[in-house]
């Protein structure tokens, strides 16, 4: 199957070497984790439960990503999928 359409799907992955966008915020990070999405209330209900998982990004909310610690990244990388 295509990547693109196991995305569609729900499925992602998280590398350990993260794949974040550091000259992007925390919160842009998050949006480009659903670019294939068209229904806002649930990339919205998505990003908060991300937030609800680790409380830090949403006070990280709008640093840029490659200042944050390998933790604080490795969780974007995770909340972003």
């Amino acid at each position: 199957m295509k990547p693109y359409k196991l995305v569609a799907r729900g499925l992602s992955h998280a590398p350990e070497g993260r794949g974040i966008f550091p000259n992007l915020t925390v919160r842009e990070n998050l949006m480009l984790g659903a670019f294939l999405r068209r229904d806002q209330d649930g990339i919205e209900s998505d990003m908060q439960r991300g937030f609800n998982l680790f409380p830090i990004l949403r006070e990280r909310e709008r640093q840029m990503a490659g200042t944050l610690s390998g933790g604080e990244q490795q969780m974007l990388s995770i909340a972003r999928r």
